[in-house]
């Protein structure tokens, strides 16, 4: 009976270490640890040795696959950015061969799609087409991967693959599956509250058909969502200047704006990527009809390093979170104190009612960073107020404070902020 009971007691064990094991899920790498992965090529050789360990030993685990596959990319440029040998850089990501091994492991899966799809993986044909003609293939992304990577992404799907996949499909104007996606993100409950209220109150202060040039898709998918899956501010233009590259997308915002789309002008030379953007940019400026704005937001990026030419900087004129490109002076402080009063709902940044997320996004900017926008955006009308509205000074003063208080508790350094409250 002892003996009988000794295996009843190893079998009972075993199963709950078979099912404990069985329970252990795999868990992607963080976003914010793949991101100093480009400064530490020790820690990048250590993880890439664990994974590739890993899936040796777990061939169907797609997750121990794609934290492979994202850390074997950093290490190939790693050495893109240490040596400038792009071909070289090209041949070591070919020897790796992650995506080829998962090819064989987990076939039809998502997770080799995506992964095909970013690492430039080519079917074998277009793999010797390639090498025939000595071409560079680092950036070659093959669309048949993006389409099956879309049409099998898993519900439990990462904030970071929707952003990658309407990112994808911007510069194809493909209308439908970007509102598929955008309506599954947003149901996903993974696209932050308070970054969604951000580009709502960026639309709020826009006028009537206004056009929204964003220069990247962190400016415009949060209002694709409002626009697309809410149904608000639909009446605005969005202009993704990350896209400017793809002539056909260019010529559908164009026919959207009213402007003409001229292709002997589109397709003349320039020095590189930002001198087109600056020549798109300047194009709808001179062209559109409609009133243009830009984020605020990026208020930097416009006006230092690459920027804007200095007679475009003139012309721009804040309202507060936007800027608009005006030929014509204007009192641009009356339409900001509008936008304060009638236009932006700002208690909401009083005190969040939700708790925070795990980042998982492509285009990440943190609930605290808007809200120090706000302050840093708004806060050169405290003065006016103080001396022509008591009242509202007050209720602005306040909600500045709030800020300031709950960035002080996260110990973010917050005299800048306190500054102008004096």
């Amino acid at each position: 009976m002892k003996s009988m009971k000794r295996i009843v007691m190893t079998m009972l064990v075993s199963v709950t270490m078979m099912t404990g094991a069985s329970a252990q899920k795999t868990e992607r790498i963080d976003r914010e640890e793949i991101l100093v992965l480009y400064g530490d090529s020790v820690k990048t050789d250590s993880l890439y040795n664990y994974w590739n360990t890993y899936v040796q030993n777990h061939p169907m685990d797609e997750v121990s696959w794609r934290n492979l596959f994202d850390v074997s990319e950093k290490k190939v440029y790693r050495r893109i950015n240490t040596t400038k040998d792009w071909k070289g850089s090209e041949e070591y990501r070919k020897q790796l061969n992650v995506v080829g091994r998962m090819e064989k492991a987990i076939p039809g899966t998502y997770t080799f799609y995506y992964c095909a799809y970013e690492g430039s993986y080519l079917p074998e044909e277009e793999e010797k087409l390639a090498k025939e003609h000595d071409m560079l293939t680092l950036y070659m992304h093959h669309d048949a991967y993006a389409d099956s990577a879309i049409a099998t992404l898993p519900a439990d799907a990462l904030a970071g693959d929707y952003e990658r996949w309407i990112q994808h499909l911007i510069p194809k104007s493909d209308t439908v599956r970007i509102n598929q996606l955008l309506k599954r993100f947003y149901e996903s409950g993974q696209y932050p509250e308070e970054t969604l209220q951000y580009h709502f109150n960026e639309l709020q202060g826009m006028e009537t058909g206004a056009v929204y040039c964003g220069t990247h898709e962190g400016d415009i998918i949060g209002k694709l969502i409002l626009q697309r899956v809410l149904g608000v501010h639909q009446d605005k233009i969005l202009y993704d200047e990350n896209a400017a590259m793809v002539p056909g997308y260019v010529k559908d915002v164009f026919g959207q704006i009213g402007i003409p789309y001229d292709k002997a002008w589109y397709e003349q030379g320039y020095e590189d990527q930002i001198e087109k953007q600056r020549a798109i940019m300047r194009y709808i400026f001179d062209h559109s009809k409609r009133p243009v704005y830009l984020s605020a937001h990026n208020m930097q990026g416009y006006v230092l390093g690459y920027g804007l030419p200095d007679e475009l900087k003139a012309r721009l004129y804040n309202e507060g979170l936007t800027i608009r490109y005006s030929t014509k002076p204007y009192d641009n402080r009356t339409v900001k104190r509008r936008n304060i009063e009638q236009c932006y709902r700002l208690e909401y940044l009083r005190m969040p009612f939700h708790p925070k997320m795990k980042d998982t996004q492509l285009f990440s900017f943190s609930a605290d960073a808007y809200a120090m926008n706000y302050i840093r955006l708004l806060h050169d009308q405290l003065p006016y107020y103080k001396q022509h509205n008591k009242e509202r000074y007050q209720w602005l003063r306040d909600i500045f404070t709030d800020i300031i208080d709950r960035l002080e508790k996260e110990n973010f350094d917050v005299d800048e902020f306190k500054a102008y409250l004096k």
